[in-house]
């Protein structure tokens, strides 16, 4: 009874277990140069980096915050006049605890006008952030973007997205991947280790949902 979970613990804290189930979500998206990125309609980044219960009132950054931090250097670079932040509450009875609101003080902290930055508060998970983006884009008569998300998550995104007819570009960041080094912090069991195999884990289980739902 104490070893088959005493072995698992130890199998999914190793960095090569977690670093094999991350990589093979990452390779396919390596890093996208900005300078071959042309300008769209909006820059759309999916949410997953704030931290919604947060014990203070001030806006919390989680480990994916170059999500958040590479759409206002694109911004910046002028990609596109307009930020589109979607993400909604992914608290499980707990409908008040939305990311776009706090995403936005981030943004505007930043020194983006608020008038720049749009935000989509209902979606709960991935293919509801790319349903309610393209009824903002409808709206708004617009059809090309460039999508940010973390780099083991953008299969699922784009694949998303690209099922409805957006015009995608997509901009992969937040990359767990290591350097193939071999050293003490390497060879014993790690709790970011595990967090990353939980990670990749939850990412495979979903690319295999979003596939047999119809979703991609």
């Amino acid at each position: 009874m104490l070893f088959i979970p005493t072995f698992l613990l130890y199998f999914f804290s190793s960095f090569p277990v977690s670093q094999k189930l991350i990589s093979n979500l990452e390779l396919e998206y390596p890093p996208v140069k900005m300078e071959t990125l042309s300008k769209v309609d909006a820059i759309v980044v999916l949410g997953g980096m704030m931290n919604p219960l947060s014990f203070y009132e001030k806006p919390e950054l989680l480990s994916s915050a170059d999500r958040l931090t590479d759409a206002f250097i694109l911004w910046k670079e002028k990609k596109s006049d307009y930020i589109l932040f979607t993400g909604g509450s992914g608290v499980l009875f707990q409908e008040d605890a939305i990311e776009a609101n706090q995403a936005v003080e981030i943004l505007k902290s930043f020194g983006i006008p608020k008038n720049k930055i749009i935000l989509e508060s209902k979606s709960k998970n991935t293919h509801e952030n790319a349903l309610y983006v393209l009824e903002i884009l409808k709206e708004k008569g617009w059809k090309k973007i460039i999508l940010i998300t973390s780099a083991f998550h953008m299969k699922r995104a784009y694949l998303c997205f690209q099922k409805l007819g957006i015009e995608v570009q997509i901009y992969p960041t937040d990359y767990r991947t290591l350097k193939k080094q071999v050293n003490w912090d390497t060879m014993v069991p790690s709790v970011g280790a595990l967090e990353t195999s939980t990670i990749a884990i939850k990412e495979w289980i979903g690319l295999v949902m979003y596939a047999w739902l119809g979703y991609l």
